[in-house]
This record gives structure tokens, sequence and C-alpha cells, in this order.
């Protein structure tokens, strides 16, 4: 091998001898430049069996002591980036029910785990007091109505005065008015289930008394499921509606994947995050309040070159500085050189390296500590 080396040297040099003392070097301009181009190459081939000869002696040269490292061929793949945050399951059907009235509760229709439609009375409130009080109005109204009938009649028969009129047909219409008063007042004292549902809990017993904030009832339905996470504000910039996301449900055992409904424009002063919804199917599986883990993938390419965070320094100048170390030349043996970095993406094991290096360099791995510019280095596998 070395004496093959040497041979090829030894005939390199002597083409370039001969050509550089030939006489053609006289002759017209293509022939210059055609001669140019051969000693162009030769030179080539020179550099190359020089290089190969000092590599080959210097890993003959027992005497001298190299770094031992290992490279790490840079390529590109697939790089994608994410984080991971917690959510919680919200439904627009899930409701406590309130009295809107004080009073003692007459009956509970109702128990826990019961499927109920839209309407049904819940609970009523003891109305006896508000029942006599609407039949009486109702009363004093047939009265009214029938007054006011018969002055009406005369009245448009030119009989009777207007004053008369009047009066009928006021008191027909207050009392009108008073009646859908107190119906009101009656609807008041039931709590009904404003959509279909189960009821979860209820809270009161036959007889307890009752008045408005104290809760009654809570109503769930599978209707207006939807998953809400507090994201940080630095996100702001990199999370779009649409943007899937991959939800782990470890409670029930469920991991499916879903898609950004809304993102939410208030920044929260105390938590400095913003709400971010995913819609959810209506199942039975999900229930309010219940917690998700949630991979947000907010950075993905098809293409990209990066690296292991642990081959890429930091400057004292500061973070805006990181560099690597190449191999350069030789198979086992290179020179040490270093190459500034321009990221991308930090990820959380790699960083997408966006210029600075090529795909095909070696970048020095284990020894990296320890090397230093244009120092000679040995390449070693583990």
């Amino acid at each position: 091998m070395k004496k093959s080396l040497l041979f090829t040297a030894a005939v390199a040099a002597a083409a370039l001898t001969s050509c550089g003392t030939s006489d053609s070097a006289t002759g017209d301009a293509a022939q210059l430049l055609a001669q140019r181009d051969s000693l162009e190459t030769l030179r080539s081939q020179v550099d190359v069996a020089l290089r190969d000869v000092n590599e080959r002696l210097t890993e003959l040269d027992t005497t001298a002591q190299w770094s031992n490292v290992t490279l790490y061929g840079a390529a590109s793949g697939a790089f994608e980036h994410g984080f991971n945050v917690y959510g919680t399951v919200r439904s627009d059907q899930s409701v406590s029910l309130y009295p809107e009235s004080a009073g003692r509760i007459a009956k509970l229709n109702v128990r826990a785990g019961q499927q109920v439609a839209a309407g049904t009375v819940l609970v009523e409130l003891d109305n006896q007091v508000m029942r006599s009080s609407l039949a009486e109005v109702k009363t004093q109204l047939e009265l009214a109505q029938t007054l006011y009938d018969k002055q009406k009649r005369l009245w448009d028969q030119g009989v009777g005065s207007e004053v008369q009129y009047l009066q009928a047909k006021t008191q027909y219409e207050s009392l009108k008015k008073r009646l859908s008063s107190v119906e009101a007042q009656v609807g008041m004292t039931q709590i009904r289930a404003p959509f279909s549902g189960t009821v979860d809990e209820v809270f009161m017993r036959e007889g307890e008394y009752a008045a408005p904030g104290m809760a009654a009832a809570r109503l769930i339905s599978n209707g207006g499921l939807r998953l809400e996470m507090d994201i940080p504000e630095s996100y702001l910039t990199r999370i779009k509606t649409g943007q899937k996301v991959l939800m782990d449900f470890n409670s029930v055992g469920i991991k499916s994947e879903g898609s950004i409904s809304s993102v939410g424009g208030f920044i929260s002063p105390d938590s400095r995050t913003f709400r971010v919804t995913v819609n959810l199917p209506n199942s039975n599986q999900y229930k309010p309040n219940m917690l998700a883990s949630v991979y947000v993938r907010d950075y993905q390419s098809d293409s990209a070159l990066f690296l292991p965070n642990r081959l890429i320094l930091q400057d004292r100048k500061g973070s805006n500085y990181t560099y690597v170390y190449v191999a350069k030349e030789g198979s086992q043996l290179g020179t040490v050189e270093r190459r500034d970095l321009a990221l991308g993406v930090v990820g959380g094991e790699t960083t997408e390296i966006k210029g600075g290096i090529l795909t095909g360099d070696r970048v020095i791995d284990r020894g990296i500590r320890s090397v230093q510019p244009k120092q000679t280095v040995k390449a070693i596998t583990e």
C-alpha cells in the first residue's frame, strides 16, 4: 500500500515537472487552457496522494498520542416539536339547578341517576298560597272580562258613557297582567330540566327549606363536551385552530386524536396562559372534570437537519453563540474544525440546525469537551 502511494506521487510529480518545462507553454490559447486543466488535475491527484501518505505515516507513528473521539454523521429526516399539557373536560350541559324563589320543598320528582326529558319538573316547592291567589285572580278576571264585553257592546251601539267603558277595559287589562305575574310566581316554585339528561345528584330532601343560591340538583348530559387547556403565552404564535393534538385519558384508558377548535385571545395576568379548546364527541366515556394529558405538536418538518442536544456547545458569549466540532479529512485521523451554528426549533432531545453544518459532516461526539480547533484526533468506534 505504501509503495503504491509513493509510486503515484512520484509519477504525478514527474508529470508536473515535465509539463512545466515543455516548449508547448508557448502555444496558442487553446493549448494553454488544455495544459492548465491537465496540471490542475495532476496537482489534485498529488495533493490526495500526499494526504494519504501523511495520514498513513501518522497512523504508523507509535510515538504520537492522539485524542480518541467518536463521530456522529449529520443526517436529515423528519423532525417535530411538541409539548405536554393537562386538560380538563368541560360540558355546556353540566349544570347545577337552583330554585328561583324561597320555600319548603313539597315534592322531589326524581332521584340520582334518573334519565329525564327537557321540561320535566324535578323539584316542587310549597305554593299553596300562590295557587290560592292564582285562583282568586282567575275568578276576578272572568268577572272583569264579562263586564268589559258588555260595556264594549253598549259602547259600540252608542249606549252608555265612555268613562264606564274605559274603566271596564282598564280593570280587565290590569287583571290579565296580574294573572301573568301570579302564574310566573307559581312557575318559580318549580325546578324544571333545561335539557334532556341524567340527574347526577340531588342535594335536598322533601321538607327542607330551599332558597335562591342553594343548589337543589345537578343535571348532566353528553352534549357540548370539550377539553380545555391553559397553555403558556410563549406558544401563542405557534398555536392555530385545526392543529392536531394527542389526548390520553389515563383514568379510563382512552387515547385519541383531536383538533384544536378555538384559541383564546386573553392572557391570564396571574398564570400568563391562554385558553385552548378541543371539541370532544358525545360519548358516555367522557365525564365533566375528567383530566387528560395532551401532546400538542407545534412544529413539524418532513426534511430537516438536526442534531442531538448533547453535541451542541454554547459559547461563553451567550446562548446565541452555539457551535459544534467537526472532524475534517481522513477516515481515522482528522483535523478538528469549529462550526458556528444557526439553530431552528429546539426539541426535547434534538435541535433543528438551520446553518453551520451540512448533511454528511462528521460531528465529534464522545471527547467533544477535550478537543480544540486544528487538533488532530483519531476516530474510534464504540
